[in-house]
């Protein structure tokens, strides 16, 4: 529930490719559901994206870096295809900025929030050897507004218009 409108909220997800044990194959998918905690006159608009990629010590991975990013929002990928991110990951922990989105992704009330990492390259088998991905979305929660179809008026998708309570002018 929004206490301010809009309310800045940055969503943090962390997905781990372990190979100390086992070769990780490439194509190998980790995916991570993301809750809201909105509620039902609300929506989540997401503005950006940033990556970290770290070694198991958490220090910015420069090796084994090859992995792409896919957003499900709902039962759509958005932006329809995966893209990677080593790039991103790589420009982030040189100084560069965040991914803005063109147009925000709009999360609606009860719709699932999921974030796919794909490894795009095999991850060698060595001892204590783990790959992290680490995904922040920045965005905001924010009430839904509508038009009054009288006046014009913006005001929140579950009240009646205050300038004209709705009757037409």
């Amino acid at each position: 529930m929004a206490n301010q409108d809009p309310q800045p909220e940055i969503y943090t997800t962390r997905h781990e490719f372990d190979a100390s044990a086992a070769i990780v194959p490439a194509g190998t998918t980790v995916t991570v559901s993301i809750y809201t905690n909105q509620a039902n006159n609300e929506e989540v608009r997401l503005y950006a994206v940033a990556v970290r990629i770290t070694d198991e010590d958490f220090a910015t991975a420069t090796t084994d870096t090859d992995f792409a990013l896919t957003i499900q929002c709902g039962p759509n990928n958005v932006p329809s295809n995966q893209f990677d991110i080593a790039w991103l990951a790589n420009t982030i922990a040189n100084g560069g900025e965040t991914l803005a989105f063109p147009s925000p992704i709009l999360v609606l009330f009860q719709q699932p929030l999921s974030l796919i990492v794909e490894s795009k390259s095999a991850i060698a088998t060595v001892a204590d050897k783990k790959r992290w991905v680490i995904v922040d979305l920045i965005g905001e929660l924010a009430i839904q507004k509508v038009s009054c179809r009288g006046c014009g008026f913006v005001h929140p998708r579950n009240s009646r218009c205050p300038d004209c309570a709705g009757r037409p002018q």
